[in-house]
């Protein structure tokens, strides 16, 4: 009765990791502009291969490959945010366009760098006796 209950509990949990990357390519077609697609994409390969990997596991449990289970959600989950990330910023810094009607928060900060841009306070200006290989902020002691 328990391995049947785990059985149906696996196949149920295959099914949602499919369904999640069925609705996300449903998704790939419907969405409008870049950053909402590659939100459809990194959810699917977040949440749905961490539901069809824990499914599988379901079927076949084993310290062996719960072992494997863990390393893969890890790598999965690290490797899948920080992918959409580099696509979501690489499509903003070549210019891809939002949807008309979304709020672009970052173009506030994408000014001319030439009419905002202020030398910091902290940094001392070098001296024009001091060389180039010569500033190294250690003290020696006087000998």
């Amino acid at each position: 009765m328990d391995s049947m209950l785990l059985e149906i509990l696996a196949n149920l949990l295959i099914l949602a990791g499919v369904l999640v990357f069925s609705v996300a390519a449903v998704g790939l077609f419907k969405f409008n502009d870049t950053y909402t697609r590659i939100s459809a994409v990194g959810t699917a390969a977040g949440l749905g291969i961490s539901i069809l990997v824990v499914g599988v596991f379901c079927l076949m449990p084993s310290w062996q490959n719960f072992i494997k289970l863990i390393l893969i959600l890890f790598l999965q989950l690290a490797t899948s945010s920080i992918g959409s990330m580099a696509i979501a910023r690489s499509a903003y810094l070549t210019g891809s366009t939002m949807h008309p009607g979304y709020f672009d928060h970052l173009a506030e900060d994408q000014g001319d760098p030439t009419e905002h841009a202020q030398p910091d306070d902290d940094i001392e200006e070098p001296r024009p006796d001091q060389s180039a290989d010569d500033d190294d902020d250690t003290t020696l002691p006087a000998t």
